[in-house]
Protein backbone atom coordinates (compact mmCIF):
# COMPACT_ATOMS: atom_id res chain seq x y z
CA UNK A 1 0.00 0.00 0.00
CA UNK A 2 1.30 3.50 -0.73
CA UNK A 3 2.04 5.62 2.31
CA UNK A 4 1.02 9.24 2.73
CA UNK A 5 3.43 12.02 3.58
CA UNK A 6 1.68 15.33 4.13
CA UNK A 7 -0.90 15.68 1.36
CA UNK A 8 1.00 13.82 -1.34
CA UNK A 9 0.84 10.14 -2.16
CA UNK A 10 4.25 8.54 -2.61
CA UNK A 11 5.51 5.02 -2.98
CA UNK A 12 3.41 2.12 -4.16
CA UNK A 13 3.15 2.64 -7.90
CA UNK A 14 0.43 3.07 -10.46
CA UNK A 15 -3.06 1.72 -10.20
CA UNK A 16 -2.63 -1.99 -10.97
CA UNK A 17 -5.91 -2.41 -12.89
CA UNK A 18 -5.38 -1.75 -16.55
CA UNK A 19 -1.79 -0.65 -16.02
CA UNK A 20 -0.46 -2.84 -18.83
CA UNK A 21 -3.11 -1.53 -21.23
CA UNK A 22 -2.27 2.04 -20.26
CA UNK A 23 1.43 1.37 -20.94
CA UNK A 24 0.61 -0.11 -24.32
CA UNK A 25 -1.56 2.91 -25.13
CA UNK A 26 1.24 5.31 -24.16
CA UNK A 27 3.80 3.48 -26.29
CA UNK A 28 1.36 3.25 -29.21
CA UNK A 29 0.46 6.93 -28.91
CA UNK A 30 4.11 7.99 -28.97
CA UNK A 31 4.87 5.79 -31.97
CA UNK A 32 1.75 6.91 -33.83
CA UNK A 33 2.48 10.58 -33.22
CA UNK A 34 6.07 10.13 -34.40
CA UNK A 35 4.66 8.91 -37.72
CA UNK A 36 1.61 11.21 -37.92
CA UNK A 37 3.21 14.53 -37.03
CA UNK A 38 2.97 16.86 -40.05
CA UNK A 39 6.73 17.49 -40.18
CA UNK A 40 7.38 13.74 -40.10
CA UNK A 41 4.88 13.16 -42.91
CA UNK A 42 6.44 15.87 -45.06
CA UNK A 43 9.93 14.51 -44.50
CA UNK A 44 8.83 10.93 -45.20
CA UNK A 45 7.10 11.99 -48.42
CA UNK A 46 10.15 13.95 -49.53
CA UNK A 47 12.56 11.10 -48.80
CA UNK A 48 10.29 8.56 -50.48
CA UNK A 49 9.92 10.76 -53.54
CA UNK A 50 13.64 11.43 -53.75
CA UNK A 51 14.37 7.72 -53.52
CA UNK A 52 11.89 6.90 -56.27
CA UNK A 53 13.65 9.33 -58.63
CA UNK A 54 16.43 6.75 -58.99
CA UNK A 55 14.09 3.86 -59.76
CA UNK A 56 11.78 2.95 -62.64
CA UNK A 57 9.02 4.72 -60.67
CA UNK A 58 10.65 8.14 -61.05
CA UNK A 59 7.38 9.69 -62.28
CA UNK A 60 5.82 8.74 -58.98
CA UNK A 61 8.88 10.16 -57.24
CA UNK A 62 8.50 13.50 -59.04
CA UNK A 63 4.85 13.59 -58.06
CA UNK A 64 5.76 12.95 -54.40
CA UNK A 65 8.46 15.65 -54.39
CA UNK A 66 6.09 18.14 -56.04
CA UNK A 67 3.32 17.29 -53.56
CA UNK A 68 5.75 17.86 -50.68
CA UNK A 69 6.79 21.23 -52.08
CA UNK A 70 3.19 22.35 -52.60
CA UNK A 71 2.10 21.17 -49.14
CA UNK A 72 5.07 22.93 -47.52
CA UNK A 73 4.28 26.15 -49.39
CA UNK A 74 0.61 25.97 -48.38
CA UNK A 75 1.51 25.46 -44.72
CA UNK A 76 4.01 28.34 -44.86
CA UNK A 77 1.68 30.81 -46.58
CA UNK A 78 -1.78 29.94 -45.23
CA UNK A 79 -3.10 29.99 -41.63
CA UNK A 80 -4.14 26.33 -41.72
CA UNK A 81 -2.84 25.60 -38.24
CA UNK A 82 -4.29 28.81 -36.83
CA UNK A 83 -7.73 27.99 -38.22
CA UNK A 84 -7.59 24.46 -36.77
CA UNK A 85 -6.43 25.77 -33.38
CA UNK A 86 -9.06 28.50 -33.31
CA UNK A 87 -11.86 25.94 -33.57
CA UNK A 88 -10.46 24.26 -30.47
CA UNK A 89 -9.71 27.42 -28.49
CA UNK A 90 -13.12 28.99 -29.17
CA UNK A 91 -14.94 25.88 -27.95
CA UNK A 92 -14.61 26.78 -24.25
CA UNK A 93 -14.10 30.55 -23.87
CA UNK A 94 -12.77 31.95 -20.57
CA UNK A 95 -15.52 32.61 -18.00
CA UNK A 96 -16.83 36.16 -18.17
CA UNK A 97 -17.43 36.16 -14.41
CA UNK A 98 -15.77 33.85 -11.91
CA UNK A 99 -17.90 32.18 -9.22
CA UNK A 100 -18.02 33.84 -5.81
CA UNK A 101 -17.02 30.55 -4.24
CA UNK A 102 -15.29 27.46 -5.55
CA UNK A 103 -14.29 24.23 -3.88
CA UNK A 104 -11.08 23.55 -5.74
CA UNK A 105 -8.62 24.58 -8.46
CA UNK A 106 -7.11 21.94 -10.73
CA UNK A 107 -4.16 22.66 -12.99
CA UNK A 108 -3.05 20.03 -15.49
CA UNK A 109 0.57 19.15 -16.08
CA UNK A 110 2.30 19.68 -19.39
CA UNK A 111 3.99 22.91 -18.31
CA UNK A 112 7.59 21.65 -18.14
CA UNK A 113 9.38 21.12 -21.44
CA UNK A 114 11.74 18.20 -21.01
CA UNK A 115 12.34 19.16 -17.38
CA UNK A 116 14.91 21.73 -18.54
CA UNK A 117 13.50 24.31 -16.15
CA UNK A 118 13.66 21.88 -13.24
CA UNK A 119 17.22 20.78 -14.00
CA UNK A 120 18.75 24.20 -14.73
CA UNK A 121 16.72 26.40 -12.39
CA UNK A 122 13.95 28.88 -13.05
CA UNK A 123 13.85 32.22 -14.88
CA UNK A 124 12.93 35.49 -13.25
CA UNK A 125 9.25 35.06 -14.00
CA UNK A 126 7.00 32.16 -14.77
CA UNK A 127 5.67 34.00 -17.80
CA UNK A 128 9.17 33.98 -19.28
CA UNK A 129 9.22 30.23 -18.70
CA UNK A 130 6.17 29.85 -20.88
CA UNK A 131 3.99 28.69 -17.98
CA UNK A 132 0.63 30.48 -18.24
CA UNK A 133 -1.03 27.51 -16.52
CA UNK A 134 1.14 28.01 -13.43
CA UNK A 135 0.62 31.77 -13.50
CA UNK A 136 -3.15 31.31 -13.60
CA UNK A 137 -2.96 28.69 -10.86
CA UNK A 138 -1.02 31.01 -8.54
CA UNK A 139 -3.32 33.97 -9.21
CA UNK A 140 -6.49 31.94 -8.68
CA UNK A 141 -5.05 30.34 -5.55
CA UNK A 142 -4.64 33.79 -4.04
CA UNK A 143 -8.18 34.75 -5.04
CA UNK A 144 -9.61 31.55 -3.52
CA UNK A 145 -7.35 30.79 -0.54
CA UNK A 146 -9.86 28.42 1.09
CA UNK A 147 -10.29 26.24 -2.00
CA UNK A 148 -8.34 23.02 -2.50
CA UNK A 149 -5.35 23.69 -4.74
CA UNK A 150 -4.34 20.73 -6.89
CA UNK A 151 -1.54 20.07 -9.37
CA UNK A 152 -1.91 16.89 -11.39
CA UNK A 153 1.03 15.67 -13.47
CA UNK A 154 3.41 12.75 -13.20
CA UNK A 155 6.11 11.57 -15.54
CA UNK A 156 5.67 12.10 -19.26
CA UNK A 157 8.61 9.78 -19.86
CA UNK A 158 8.22 6.03 -20.22
CA UNK A 159 11.56 5.67 -18.45
CA UNK A 160 11.00 5.23 -14.74
CA UNK A 161 13.15 6.78 -12.04
CA UNK A 162 13.04 10.37 -13.28
CA UNK A 163 11.58 13.30 -11.40
CA UNK A 164 7.88 13.72 -11.99
CA UNK A 165 6.50 16.98 -13.27
CA UNK A 166 4.93 17.54 -9.86
CA UNK A 167 8.41 17.31 -8.30
CA UNK A 168 9.76 19.96 -10.66
CA UNK A 169 6.83 22.34 -10.24
CA UNK A 170 6.98 21.99 -6.46
CA UNK A 171 10.65 23.04 -6.51
CA UNK A 172 9.78 26.01 -8.72
CA UNK A 173 6.99 27.08 -6.37
CA UNK A 174 9.24 26.66 -3.33
CA UNK A 175 11.85 28.97 -4.84
CA UNK A 176 9.11 31.51 -5.49
CA UNK A 177 8.12 31.43 -1.83
CA UNK A 178 4.87 29.51 -2.34
CA UNK A 179 3.72 27.32 0.55
CA UNK A 180 3.81 23.98 -1.25
CA UNK A 181 2.29 22.14 1.72
CA UNK A 182 -1.05 23.77 0.89
CA UNK A 183 -1.05 22.19 -2.55
CA UNK A 184 -2.24 18.66 -3.22
CA UNK A 185 0.23 16.94 -5.57
CA UNK A 186 -1.05 14.15 -7.79
CA UNK A 187 2.16 12.77 -9.28
CA UNK A 188 1.23 9.46 -10.91
CA UNK A 189 -0.71 10.53 -14.03
CA UNK A 190 0.94 10.40 -17.45
CA UNK A 191 -1.86 11.64 -19.70
CA UNK A 192 -5.17 13.50 -19.51
CA UNK A 193 -7.19 10.38 -18.77
CA UNK A 194 -4.99 9.56 -15.79
CA UNK A 195 -5.10 13.22 -14.69
CA UNK A 196 -8.87 12.92 -14.44
CA UNK A 197 -9.08 9.43 -12.90
CA UNK A 198 -6.26 9.69 -10.39
CA UNK A 199 -7.30 13.15 -9.22
CA UNK A 200 -10.86 11.92 -8.79
CA UNK A 201 -9.70 8.93 -6.73
CA UNK A 202 -7.45 11.16 -4.63
CA UNK A 203 -9.85 14.05 -3.99
CA UNK A 204 -13.23 12.28 -4.08
CA UNK A 205 -15.17 15.37 -5.25
CA UNK A 206 -18.85 15.53 -4.33
CA UNK A 207 -21.73 16.39 -6.64
CA UNK A 208 -22.66 20.03 -6.28
CA UNK A 209 -19.08 21.21 -5.82
CA UNK A 210 -17.42 23.68 -8.20
CA UNK A 211 -13.93 23.10 -9.55
CA UNK A 212 -11.90 25.41 -11.79
CA UNK A 213 -9.97 23.47 -14.43
CA UNK A 214 -6.85 25.14 -15.84
CA UNK A 215 -5.22 23.98 -19.07
CA UNK A 216 -4.35 25.31 -22.51
CA UNK A 217 -7.26 26.54 -24.62
CA UNK A 218 -6.57 24.04 -27.39
CA UNK A 219 -6.54 21.19 -24.87
CA UNK A 220 -9.66 22.25 -22.97
CA UNK A 221 -12.26 20.33 -25.05
CA UNK A 222 -10.52 17.00 -24.47
CA UNK A 223 -9.75 17.83 -20.83
CA UNK A 224 -13.34 18.78 -19.93
CA UNK A 225 -14.80 15.74 -21.69
CA UNK A 226 -12.31 13.43 -19.99
CA UNK A 227 -12.94 14.83 -16.51
CA UNK A 228 -16.70 14.52 -17.01
CA UNK A 229 -16.28 10.91 -18.15
CA UNK A 230 -14.16 10.18 -15.08
CA UNK A 231 -17.01 11.29 -12.81
CA UNK A 232 -16.28 14.96 -12.20
CA UNK A 233 -19.19 17.40 -12.01
CA UNK A 234 -19.25 21.16 -11.58
CA UNK A 235 -16.17 21.70 -13.78
CA UNK A 236 -15.64 25.36 -14.76
CA UNK A 237 -13.13 25.61 -17.63
CA UNK A 238 -10.42 28.25 -17.23
CA UNK A 239 -8.46 28.09 -20.52
CA UNK A 240 -5.08 29.81 -20.86
CA UNK A 241 -2.09 29.74 -23.21
CA UNK A 242 -3.96 30.73 -26.37
CA UNK A 243 -2.14 30.45 -29.70
CA UNK A 244 -4.69 32.32 -31.84
CA UNK A 245 -4.69 36.05 -31.21
CA UNK A 246 -6.37 37.48 -34.29
CA UNK A 247 -9.40 36.95 -36.52
CA UNK A 248 -8.71 34.99 -39.67
CA UNK A 249 -10.29 37.73 -41.80
CA UNK A 250 -7.41 39.99 -40.73
CA UNK A 251 -4.83 37.51 -41.97
CA UNK A 252 -2.15 38.76 -44.35
CA UNK A 253 -0.18 36.15 -46.33
CA UNK A 254 3.43 35.86 -45.20
CA UNK A 255 6.06 33.15 -45.11
CA UNK A 256 5.94 31.58 -41.61
CA UNK A 257 6.87 27.94 -42.14
CA UNK A 258 8.23 27.26 -38.66
CA UNK A 259 5.43 28.95 -36.73
CA UNK A 260 2.68 27.62 -39.00
CA UNK A 261 4.04 24.09 -38.86
CA UNK A 262 4.12 24.27 -35.06
CA UNK A 263 0.50 25.48 -34.98
CA UNK A 264 -0.57 22.71 -37.32
CA UNK A 265 1.24 20.06 -35.29
CA UNK A 266 -0.42 21.24 -32.06
CA UNK A 267 -3.83 21.19 -33.71
CA UNK A 268 -3.36 17.78 -35.31
CA UNK A 269 -2.21 16.36 -31.98
CA UNK A 270 -5.38 17.53 -30.27
CA UNK A 271 -7.73 16.32 -33.01
CA UNK A 272 -6.05 12.91 -32.96
CA UNK A 273 -6.38 12.91 -29.17
CA UNK A 274 -10.08 13.76 -29.38
CA UNK A 275 -10.70 10.95 -31.85
CA UNK A 276 -8.67 8.43 -29.84
CA UNK A 277 -10.35 9.30 -26.52
CA UNK A 278 -13.79 9.07 -28.10
CA UNK A 279 -12.96 5.69 -29.65
CA UNK A 280 -11.61 4.40 -26.32
CA UNK A 281 -14.68 5.57 -24.38
CA UNK A 282 -12.74 8.21 -22.46
CA UNK A 283 -14.96 10.95 -23.85
CA UNK A 284 -18.70 10.98 -24.52
CA UNK A 285 -18.40 13.30 -27.52
CA UNK A 286 -16.15 13.44 -30.56
CA UNK A 287 -15.92 17.24 -30.37
CA UNK A 288 -16.93 18.18 -26.80
CA UNK A 289 -18.65 21.46 -26.05
CA UNK A 290 -20.15 23.38 -23.11
CA UNK A 291 -23.66 22.03 -23.76
CA UNK A 292 -22.63 18.38 -23.37
CA UNK A 293 -24.16 16.66 -20.32
CA UNK A 294 -21.94 16.04 -17.30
Amino acid sequence: MPRRVGRRIIGGGYWPAGHLLNDLFLWSAKLFWFLAEPSSLLLALLLAGTGLLFTPWRRLGRAAVCATALATAAIAMLPIGQFALKLLEDRFPPPAVLPDRIDGILVLGGVIDGYVIGKRGIPKSLVAAGSPRLDAFLLLSKRYPRARHVFTGGSISLIQGRDTEADVVRRIFARLGVDTTRIIWEDKSRNTWENARFSHDLLKPERGQTWLLITSGRHMPRAVATFRKAGWTGIVPFPVDFATDYELREFEPQFRLGANLTDLSEAVREYIGLAAYYALGRSAALFPGPADPE
